[in-house]
C-alpha cells in the first residue's frame, strides 16, 4: 500500500493488484497482458460492489416492508377502534333520548350518560396506545461488522471492506468511510441515546416496530450509498490505465 499522502487511484491501483500497471502505464503505453489485467481485476471489483450493494438493498428493502406491514396493521386497529367509539357514541345519544321520551329517572339517564361517555374515551384513548410489533430477525446482519469494525468481515467481500475501513479512501483520507458512517448514525439517527435499540440493531434480530425498523431501513441505504460510490474510483482508475 502506497504512503497515505498518495493520491486516491494509487490507493485503489494498490488494492486491486494494479500498482506495476499503474506505474507503466504513466511510462507509456500498456501492454495487452496488461490491459487484459486491468479489466479483469476491476471486473471483478465491480462484481464485489455490485454483490454487496444488492444485498444491502433487499435487507433495506425487507425492512421498509415490514414497517408498511406494521403501520398497515396499526391503522386497520385504530380505524376499528375509531368506528366502535362513534357507535357507542350514537347508541349513548339514543339510548338517552329513549330513556327522557319515557320518562326514566334521572338516575337512569345518568347512568347511560357516563357510561356511554366512559366507553367512547376508553376507545378513544385506545387508539392512542396501538403500538404494534414484531419479531424481525437479521441472522447476516450486515450492519453489525459496519458498527463493530472488525478487522475482516465475513458479510463483505475483502475490496469491499478495505474501501469502507481505510482512511486513504475517504475524501479527506484522514478518517475512514466506516468511521464516518458511524458519526452520522450517532448524529442524525442518535443511536448511542437509545442502548436498547442499539443492542437490538446491531444483533441477529428481536422485537421490531414500525419506527425501529424505519431507522433500520435509512442505515442500510446509508451504507449501500457509500458502497456504491466506489464505481466512481473504478471508473476514474480504469479511464487513466485503458484510455
Amino acid at each position: 500500500m502506497p504512503a497515505h499522502p498518495a493520491p486516491r487511484d494509487e490507493h485503489l491501483a494498490a488494492l486491486l493488484g494494479l500498482s506495476n500497471v499503474l506505474v507503466e502505464r504513466r511510462s507509456g503505453e500498456l501492454s495487452t497482458e496488461s490491459r487484459m489485467r486491468v479489466l479483469e481485476r476491476i471486473e471483478l471489483a465491480r462484481l464485489s460492489v455490485a454483490a454487496a450493494s444488492a444485498e444491502l438493498s433487499c435487507e433495506s428493502e425487507r425492512s421498509d416492508q415490514t414497517a408498511d406491514y406494521l403501520n398497515q396493521k396499526s391503522a386497520g386497529t385504530v380505524q376499528g377502534l375509531t368506528v366502535a367509539s362513534i357507535g357507542v357514541a350514537a347508541a349513548t345519544a339514543i339510548a338517552g333520548v329513549l330513556l327522557a321520551t319515557n320518562n326514566a329517572t334521572n338516575e337512569s339517564q345518568d347512568v347511560v350518560a357516563i357510561g356511554g361517555g366512559l366507553a367512547t374515551g376508553g376507545l378513544g384513548l385506545g387508539s392512542l396506545w396501538v403500538h404494534p410489533e414484531i419479531n424481525y430477525a437479521h441472522p447476516r446482519n450486515l450492519l453489525a461488522d459496519v458498527w463493530n469494525g472488525p478487522p475482516s468481515s465475513m458479510l463483505y467481500s475483502p475490496f469491499v471492506w478495505a474501501y469502507l475501513t481505510r482512511p486513504e479512501f475517504s475524501n479527506s483520507q484522514e478518517q475512514s468511510i466506516r468511521e464516518k458512517i458511524i458519526d452520522r448514525w450517532r448524529r442524525y439517527q442518535r443511536i448511542d441515546k437509545m442502548p436498547k435499540e442499539r443492542e437490538l440493531m446491531f444483533s441477529s434480530g428481536g422485537i421490531y416496530d414500525a419506527a425501529l425498523l424505519r431507522m433500520r431501513s435509512q442505515m442500510l441505504d446509508e451504507v449501500e450509498a457509500e458502497v456504491v460510490l466506489v464505481n466512481q474510483d473504478l471508473e476514474v482508475l480504469m479511464t487513466e490505465l485503458i484510455h
